[in-house]
């Protein structure tokens, strides 16, 4: 069995058990009177501020020495405060930044501050939420490469893509729906589809680095996946239009045992000469259920536990059999399928008009 902890965390989002439960926010009061940080009685829930937090100062607080080490998710300086913020020489204030979508603003666009957390666009490198909030739409139109990008169980809206998106972690749809309005997009992390989430792909180009988790609604259209990272794993049941995965040193792609994946349009499993494609099951000795409907491309593939059901035979060229496979045929012709207790025909015809 491969273990991944990806499949814990998807399972979590599936059943609903992961929320809208982040960091505290604490709001700057000086009640303490004594203008330090580290004073709790200085802070709006008498707790200092830890790593994670997100932090507040408006117009109720008063000048702050800050004489902390900590790591802040956010820090938001409202348009009412007047005071001063002093860093102390022995302490740190850095930003982790997570940017918050409230939808406060006049229309639904990204690009609009008033639409996030802080008043500030989101900039590369910064983590993306949209939570409860706000369930207004939002029309992405900004070019960044943020660090997560997630729409937690709470968020009810739509996330409509204007501009092609990297990135470079974690892409979580818990809950509402992104469509990706025929923009590309490129996760170098994980893909994860939550229950109440759904996607729509458009004709966009995916490529997913991490591994690939569909518990909710994908929507292919006429949409291409690339697997392009290094010993990924597909979760969940999941309709494709073009999914491809190619490599050139050898690698494993794992399917989540007992989950079937349906490829519409065209399916590309392709391993490297000595450099084998290993296809397998995430329990070993369990089927993953493959229905590849269009045309298949699979070569140089070690495949085992592989269960097509499709009424036509899956034929992989140049291909191992390394046992527990149904309806896959290896060393074949695709010419040749039509053993499946009822009749059939399927002819191929070449360029000539030639019968394969």
């Amino acid at each position: 069995m491969r273990y991944n902890h990806v499949l814990f965390v998807f399972l979590l989002i599936i059943f609903g058990l992961i929320n809208n439960t982040y960091a505290d926010t604490l709001t700057w009061t000086n009640g303490g009177g004594d203008n330090l940080a580290s004073n709790a009685e200085n802070w709006s829930a008498a707790v200092v501020p830890q790593d994670g937090d997100e932090v507040v100062f408006n117009n109720t607080s008063d000048d702050c020495v800050w004489d902390l080490a900590v790591t802040l998710d956010s820090l938001d300086i409202q348009a009412g405060f007047s005071g001063t913020i002093s860093i102390s020489s022995t302490s740190a204030l850095i930003l982790d930044k997570t940017i918050v979508w409230n939808g406060m603003g006049s229309n639904k666009l990204a690009s609009n501050p008033s639409n996030w957390s802080g008043n500030v666009v989101p900039q590369s490198g910064d983590k993306i939420v949209f939570n409860d909030s706000s369930s207004k739409d939002c029309t992405w139109d900004i070019s960044i490469a943020p660090a997560l990008f997630t729409t937690t169980s709470a968020y009810t809206g739509t996330v409509t893509l204007n501009e092609y998106l990297s990135i470079t972690g974690n892409l979580t749809v818990a809950a509402g729906t992104l469509n990706l309005n025929d923009n590309d997009l490129l996760v170098y992390g994980y893909f994860l589809i939550g229950a109440g989430a759904t996607v729509r792909a458009t004709s966009s180009t995916i490529e997913v680095k991490g591994d690939w988790a569909n518990g909710g609604t994908f929507v292919p259209d006429t949409s291409t996946v690339i697997l392009s990272g290094f010993n990924q794993t597909i979760y969940g049941n999941t309709t494709f239009n073009n999914l491809i995965k190619t490599i050139t040193v050898a690698d494993t792609l794992y399917f989540e045992a007992g989950s079937t994946q349906t490829i519409a349009t065209s399916l590309t499993l392709q391993g490297f000469a000595s450099n084998l494609l290993s296809l397998r099951s995430t329990v070993e000795g369990e089927y993953w259920y493959i229905d590849p409907q269009g045309t298949r491309n699979i070569s140089f593939a070690s495949i085992k536990d592989m269960k097509n059901i499709n009424f036509v035979d899956v034929v992989p060229l140049n291909s191992v059999d390394d046992g527990h496979n149904d309806d896959v045929t290896f060393g074949g012709s695709e010419c040749v399928c039509l053993e499946r207790g009822f009749i059939s025909a399927l002819v191929l015809w070449d360029e000539g008009g030639a019968i394969c």
